[in-house]
């Protein structure tokens, strides 16, 4: 086996599934899409009680799924951008989750 070693260079820069962003360009881009996608995951939550409450559940059972898959493929994503995006993806997730609690219960007491 002549020149076996020269056929693949070895994989020196690190894993090839992550793609190391910046340290902050990890972080910012890690909040901004958590926000974003936990914001409309809690928001949609409401369409999907409604859906339960007017009878229809199996169309809230697609909500739901929907609802959840777009968060995992979001998250795997952040996941392949860094450690960093992904733990900052999960706390904009709680952000939004916070915000819209805090904007549901505003709602109420003024009802």
């Amino acid at each position: 086996m002549v020149g076996v070693e020269m056929d693949a260079p070895a994989n020196q820069t690190g894993s090839a599934m992550t793609t190391h962003f910046p340290l902050i360009a990890q972080i910012a881009t890690g909040l901004c899409v958590g926000f974003l996608a936990g914001a409309i995951h809690f928001a949609s939550l409401h369409w999907n009680v409604g859906l339960i409450v007017t009878g229809s559940p199996c169309r809230a059972l697609a909500l739901q799924l929907l609802r959840m898959a777009g968060v995992a493929v979001l998250f795997f994503a952040l996941a392949k951008l860094g450690p960093w995006a992904l733990l900052c993806g999960a706390s904009g997730l709680l952000l939004a989750r916070f915000a819209i609690l805090q904007r549901v219960q505003r709602v109420r007491v003024t009802s």
